[in-house]
């Protein structure tokens, strides 16, 4: 009697292994909604039907909702390297912690936001990890259960007549930001006061399209009478302080600086 090879059965165990990852993590739709907090706007961020971070305050020039946009498009541009579970990890930022997928920087924790939940910036972002990590194993799941759904026999339908269908696309406005990819990075920063000129550099975050058009920041420092101060950050395409041209979408998240000139 010959032995038949079990190759083609090990071949084929591996490409259906395949099949199911991957309509496992196609399973894992992000989204970002608006919601109330104690009365005031909030938002979350969605994998699937599972909450996994919930943002209460502002931070920098973006509201709750607009970070929860930010961070679901982040996190839908790492689902397409489909990551494990055990990908999502929490790391120090400065003063901050920050939520990753591998190294991909998902959304920040300050002291802020962990205040308005009652926690600490470190205890918060570990639970926004763990609901995130058990989203993903529960779409993994979800995905593996579908798939082999997929490969029980179907009764055929009866067959018609192929007609030919146009693909359409919706327009996109001349001024609508593209959220689907995000970026960062470190420009020149001049700031001007009464007692002098200023030059450092500032942590950029926004829109990939958005960041690339920002050359410098911008910093007016305004006293009101000795009774307030105001500082404004403003992301400008170039660096003209006669014109600022002011960059949509983009926050300031740190910055830096040593004086120049004495007035």
């Amino acid at each position: 009697m010959r032995r038949r090879s079990k190759a083609p059965v090990l071949l084929a165990t591996a490409l259906f292994g395949g099949l199911i990852a991957a309509v496992a993590f196609s399973a894992a739709t992000v989204s970002a909604r608006a919601t109330e907090r104690n009365g005031r706007p909030a938002a979350e961020v969605v994998v699937g039907k599972a909450t996994v971070v919930e943002l209460f305050t502002s931070a920098g020039h973006y509201s709750p909702m607009q970070r929860a946009e930010i961070a679901a498009g982040r996190l839908q541009s790492a689902l397409k390297e489909k990551p494990k579970p055990t990908d999502v990890k929490v790391s120090p930022i400065g003063k901050e912690q920050g939520l990753y997928v591998r190294d991909r920087l998902i959304v920040t924790v300050g002291k802020a936001e962990a205040a308005a939940h009652k926690s600490t910036p470190g205890a918060l972002a570990k639970s926004w990890q763990k609901h995130l990590a058990q989203a993903l194993s529960e779409s993994d799941q979800a995905g593996a259960a579908s798939a082999q759904a997929d490969q029980a026999p179907q009764p055929e339908e009866p067959k018609v007549a192929d007609k030919p269908v146009e693909p359409t696309a919706a327009p996109k406005a001349a001024d609508e930001i593209d959220w689907s990819g995000t970026a960062q990075k470190w420009v020149p920063i001049l700031s001007i006061e009464q007692g002098g000129a200023y030059i450092g550099a500032a942590q950029i975050a926004g829109p990939t399209e958005q960041v690339e058009k920002v050359k410098g920041v911008a910093e007016l420092r305004l006293s009101l009478k000795n009774i307030a101060r105001i500082y404004a950050y403003i992301p400008v395409s170039s660096i003209n302080l006669t014109k600022l041209d002011r960059v949509q979408g983009v926050s300031v998240w740190a910055t830096g600086d040593i004086r120049l000139v004495r007035f």
